[in-house]
């Protein structure tokens, strides 16, 4: 039985027997029944202060789902890479705007049973062929957050855990940086995010979104190699820019605009 039907069942059995206390008050041995509703109580207490604990990092964003029938999670990584002051932004391809390279995590042949013991609904908003198949987009019931939480951080995880793919399908594949340059790219895991529930007013629902932040160790070669890309200048499919600009979404004063598009979750990146 779940923690979550164990306090459930403390939480009836209280009642029961304070009702019962109460009903025969007059009876002789109703200290008896006064002495299991402390108990009984004091178990309760140790039983949500437990939860509490284990769930402090995100307790917040856990409780406000408890009340959203259907939440929308998105769960990804998304790759700080930058020289000096100057941070790597790739176009979407499911819009114009610039964003950190990365993308969401999918499921394996490992996920199905998990998934489908709390009922997940496929997210049909974004569709983009088949490398948008799998993908670790999904409803829950938001009661069943902090279950997805533990299943998703779990040491033997059950999805994908590579940061490899989205590098290469975002700037190796379509050339912008060179295969025999980045062979496989060298990283550093940095932290992971677990934004608040927030109403999203594109997509009409309440949505969470879990992102891995992880920074590219880039070698002396590497380094010169993503120098020179920036001294040739910005072009339609990737920028360089610095964390200000990030951070306004792109809005430059000098140019007294939005010169690139900038999604506002970029700035997860500047850690």
């Amino acid at each position: 039985m779940g923690d979550k039907y164990l306090r459930v069942a403390n939480i009836v059995i209280l009642a029961v027997l304070l009702v019962s206390a109460l009903v025969f008050k007059k009876w002789e041995h109703v200290n008896y029944l006064w002495d299991c509703v402390y108990a009984t109580s004091l178990l309760l207490v140790v039983s949500v202060v437990s939860w509490a604990l284990a769930s402090r990092k995100y307790l917040t964003t856990i409780i406000a789902a408890l009340f959203v029938k259907n939440l929308r999670l998105s769960c990804s990584y998304l790759y700080k890479i930058n020289v000096g002051d100057y941070y790597l932004l790739v176009k979407s391809r499911k819009h114009s705007k610039y964003q950190p390279v990365g993308g969401n995590f999918k499921r394996n042949q490992y996920s199905s049973s998990f998934l489908s013991n709390i009922e997940v609904k496929k997210d049909e908003y974004f569709t983009n062929g088949d490398r948008s198949a799998e993908d670790l987009r999904l409803f829950i019931k938001g009661s069943d957050l902090q279950k997805y939480l533990k299943w998703y951080n779990a040491p033997n995880k059950q999805r994908e855990v590579s940061y490899d793919r989205e590098f290469y399908e975002e700037l190796v594949e379509p050339g912008f940086v060179s295969g025999k340059i980045f062979p496989f790219p060298k990283i550093d895991f940095r932290k992971q995010i677990v934004t608040p529930v927030f109403y999203s007013e594109h997509l009409k629902c309440k949505e969470v979104h879990i992102y891995d932040i992880v920074e590219l160790i880039p070698t002396q070669k590497q380094k010169e190699y993503l120098q020179q890309l920036i001294d040739k200048g910005n072009t339609d499919n990737y920028i360089w820019v610095d964390a200000t600009t990030i951070r306004n979404e792109g809005y430059q004063q000098a140019a007294k605009g939005s010169q690139h598009h900038i999604t506002d979750h970029s700035k997860e990146i500047l850690v």
